[in-house]
């Protein structure tokens, strides 16, 4: 795992999570739920590969309308996936597929 990588993460998530909390309340729960994992990730606490389940929010997204913000949905793919140890090789994989 990259823990200097996911410290960046969890901070450019974060700050998406500020900027559409303003005006989304689900943006806002999304946060709350999200705290205790970006704490630890800027604290270089994350040193082995979460769970998919371990990251919350996910679902606020595809149920709850959050896909809307493109770059706050890009950020929390790209700490989650850099959380649960980074791209696999399918995904990887998939990535040169879809270009």
């Amino acid at each position: 795992m990259n823990i200097q990588k996911i410290r960046e993460l969890a901070i450019a998530l974060e700050y998406q999570l500020l900027i559409h909390a303003k005006i989304d309340p689900e943006a806002a729960a999304l946060h709350a739920d999200l705290t205790p994992l970006l704490i630890q990730a800027k604290a270089g606490n994350l040193t082995s590969p979460l769970e998919v389940r371990d990251v919350p929010g996910r679902y606020r997204f595809t149920e709850r309308n959050l896909q809307q913000y493109r770059d706050l949905e890009n950020a929390f793919a790209e700490f989650s996936i850099e959380a649960r140890g980074g791209e696999t090789p399918a995904l990887k994989w998939l990535q040169e597929q879809m270009k």
